[in-house]
């Protein structure tokens, strides 16, 4: 009776360590995913800004510009933030891919 009790004791001890093994990987693997998302927000925000600068740009040359100096694609400023916006859009889609790979559960 007692190593039938002891038995299933130790059986329930494994069963209790696996889970909670499992739930351990589980809730890293879930705040790996949550960190890749917060990076990909942020630089998401940081591409926001630059939209903002671009459209100031865009103001100030509509205002001040002469009339054959008013193509804004050619300003440099504009030039620059756009190429930067790519890059960060490249990045948080990199993070997104990353996320979206680590939380898939295996089969």
């Amino acid at each position: 009776m007692i190593d039938k009790t002891r038995k299933s004791l130790a059986t329930g001890v494994t069963r209790i360590k696996w889970i909670a093994n499992f739930i351990a990987e589980r809730t890293k693997a879930e705040t790996s995913v949550a960190k890749l998302l917060f990076q990909s927000s942020k630089l998401e925000n940081k591409i926001d800004a630059l939209y903002r600068d671009i459209g100031r740009r865009v103001v100030e040359l509509g205002e001040t510009a002469k009339e054959e100096e008013k193509d804004v694609l050619k300003d440099f400023i504009i030039q620059q933030a756009l190429d930067e916006v790519r890059h960060l859009k490249e990045a948080a889609d990199k993070y997104k891919h990353q996320a979206g790979n680590m939380s898939k559960l295996p089969e």
